[in-house]
């Protein structure tokens, strides 16, 4: 499966799920900064369904998306069927695809209600890694609040990052621009910007050894169904529990926070998309 046959599955299971409760409009959406703040970990932008399921995107991909202000105005969604922003997926530029995703994580959000299922929360923010000094973690993008927790906990830390300016290496940890530092780890954490990079499926077969494989990041929101088929075994994402506060709080620039919950979906325990479809259908 490549990416491109992963953003079809994710944009057909999005119009599935449109074409059996549809449609879905967007009702809002806060488009966050795309200039890097110094003083900020990260910048979100988020669009909400009008039953208030919400999806988030990362706003620091750089590139086009750097232009999204000027292409994009938040404003204008309001009203808009979410399938076709979800369709932006399958563009080309980072603007359109990181817009999609969010709308397929909306819609994703609104498929579990309709199914009565409620993603598991994550126990922390290392998506339920129990690993310490003797572990070997990789890190498929610069996460780096997680990097400093592994790092505090004595683990062995292995970044691969597409900025060649975080290049570093010291004892105990090495950042850098060629996936082999993770041919010998034995977890690896990913960045759910590789689903917008094209660099996820490059990156797989740079795990041989990993006895565990995890997506995080805010953004992961969509079906999981096309990444657990790629041998991930978890997904930690974010769902969003108060609608209207975290709209608030993204247009201010502030952290989620309480509006969100962090959530840990195992591959192994997961109902599987035609399940739950099955679920959602009966319930009316």
């Amino acid at each position: 499966m490549s990416v491109s046959d992963l953003r079809r599955t994710l944009v057909e299971q999005a119009a599935r799920v449109c074409a059996e409760f549809g449609p879905l409009r967007l009702a809002a959406a806060v488009l966050g900064a795309p200039i890097p703040d110094p003083a900020r970990e990260a910048e979100f932008g988020i669009l909400a369904l009008e039953d208030g399921a919400a999806g988030l995107y990362y706003a620091w991909l750089g590139g086009a998306q750097a232009e999204l202000p000027q292409r994009f105005h938040a404003a204008d969604f309001a009203g808009v069927d979410v399938m076709d922003v979800a369709r932006l997926y399958l563009a080309g530029a980072d603007a359109e695809r990181s817009l999609g995703l969010a709308a397929i994580s909306a819609v994703t959000a609104h498929f579990y209600r309709r199914a009565g299922y409620r993603p598991p929360s994550a126990p922390d923010s290392m998506a339920g890694l129990d690993v310490g000094p003797g572990d070997r973690l990789g890190f498929i993008g610069n996460f780096v609040p997680l990097v400093r927790y592994a790092r505090a906990r004595g683990v062995d830390v292995a970044v691969v990052e597409r900025k060649a300016h975080m290049v570093h290496a010291e004892p105990g940890l090495v950042i850098s621009l060629d996936p082999r530092v993770l041919h010998d780890r034995s977890h690896v954490i990913c960045t759910g910007t590789t689903l917008l990079n094209d660099s996820f499926e490059a990156m797989l077969p740079h795990c041989p050894h990993a006895r565990r494989l995890v997506l995080v990041g805010p953004t992961v929101g969509f079906f999981p169904d096309a990444v657990f088929a790629r041998g991930v075994d978890a997904v930690a994402g974010t769902a969003i529990v108060d609608t209207a506060q975290a709209l608030a709080r993204v247009a201010a620039g502030a952290a989620i926070g309480d509006t969100g919950r962090r959530t840990l979906i195992a591959r192994d325990h997961y109902p599987g998309f035609d399940t739950l479809l099955e679920r959602a259908l009966a319930r009316g």
